[in-house]
């Protein structure tokens, strides 16, 4: 069940198309405040060191299909890189 505050942003943004529901949901004083509410009173402070070139760090690596080819996109290189083709019959 919905609170009051929920139901009337439902009701008000059920015919909007996705993105202005999106802009409805942000522009909503009720829900910042209560977003802002859960947020430490203190400001954000990083302790920690950046890593150096030899450290372990973790990072995504994605391998796309595109075309007849397969890529890796990992953000540590430079750019895309072709691994080949697409072995046929295969997607």
């Amino acid at each position: 069940v919905l609170g009051k505050t929920l139901s009337e942003l439902r009701t008000f943004s059920l015919d909007l198309p996705y993105d202005m529901r999106g802009l409805a949901i942000e522009n909503s004083d009720a829900i910042r405040q209560a977003h802002n509410s859960f947020a430490r009173p203190e400001a954000f402070v990083s302790t920690q060191v950046a890593a150096g070139k030899n450290d372990d760090v973790f990072h995504f690596v994605a391998y796309v299909p595109f075309g007849d080819k397969v890529y890796e996109l990992d953000g540590l290189k430079p750019g895309p890189i072709d691994l080949g083709d697409v072995p046929a019959g295969e997607s």
